[in-house]
């Protein structure tokens, strides 16, 4: 068996580093996605209710 040198930062296969790197990035980038729509059940509610507060809109009988 021959003595391998180590591998230098030089011999790095860039296309296949940057595929791996999409990867990641389209990975993160969907779990992003879900959780901002998985969100808006509770983040619809909140505006509404934060658009009221504002506006001062009330819903009780006037006496």
């Amino acid at each position: 068996m021959k003595n391998q040198a180590p591998q230098r930062f030089w011999e790095i296969d860039l296309g296949a580093l940057l595929l791996l790197w999409w990867n990641d990035i389209a990975a993160f980038l969907m779990t992003a996605l879900m959780f901002c729509a998985l969100s808006l059940p509770v983040v619809i509610p909140a505006l509404i209710m934060w658009l009221m507060l504002i506006n001062n809109i009330s819903f009780e009988t006037p006496p």
